[in-house]
């Protein structure tokens, strides 16, 4: 487990801080992947995608975000211990905060065109991607904690990972991030619930 925590901080650390440069040097660089992703994703909707997408990606609003923070909390608080409740409250605290402060760094606007759901705030990283992974990754590490049995283990982080993976892809659906957005946000909850993983690991 501890391997595992160490390459995804290292991957997710690389993956992120090469997108926070391009962002910073030269835009373009991405823009045209971004651009033909969001096109091909563009091309598939259908009015019951669309209805479904834009009802999905509100599971990680920032009201139903804290709903999510709020139970996280008290299921550690009452299944684990209140060290792993600090580790919780900490990861999510330190995501939001990392995600908030780079928005206003980078002030990338968000996508101009085939948009189904407006957004006021900056666009890189997406908030909704990086909550879902701070929030659905710490609830993984909670299941590897107080599980008994292996296949209970794998099969709720299976399940919290696909969760993730299609927050992700349902805010590029709607129109609300471009897909290096999505990445990054990914990797920025990816690199903090790892990263704090380890570190109270080390002073277990």
């Amino acid at each position: 487990m501890k391997k595992t925590n160490q390459w995804l901080f290292a991957g997710s650390l690389l993956i992120f801080l090469i997108l926070f440069a391009i962002m910073l040097i030269n835009l373009q660089l991405i823009q045209p992947l971004d651009d033909a992703i969001r096109v091909v994703v563009n091309s598939h909707r259908t009015p019951v995608w669309n209805t479904f997408f834009i009802n999905f990606t509100q599971l990680f609003n920032p009201n139903e975000t804290i709903i999510w923070v709020i139970i996280t909390i008290i299921l550690s608080w009452i299944m684990a211990n209140r060290h792993f409740t600090l580790q919780v409250a900490l990861t999510i605290a330190t995501g939001v905060l990392l995600n908030r402060g780079i928005k206003l760094l980078i002030k990338r606007p968000r996508p101009s065109t085939n948009i189904l759901m407006h957004y006021s705030s900056y666009s890189f990283p997406s908030g909704h991607s990086s909550a879902a992974v701070l929030v659905l990754g710490s609830l993984i590490l909670l299941t590897w904690r107080v599980a008994k049995h292996q296949w209970t283990k794998w099969l709720v982080t299976i399940f919290m990972v696909v969760l993730a993976l299609a927050i992700g892809f349902s805010r590029v659906y709607v129109g609300a991030h471009y897909p290096s957005d999505v990445l990054a946000g990914w990797c920025l909850g990816t690199m903090v619930v790892s990263g704090y993983q380890l570190l109270f690991s080390k002073f277990k």
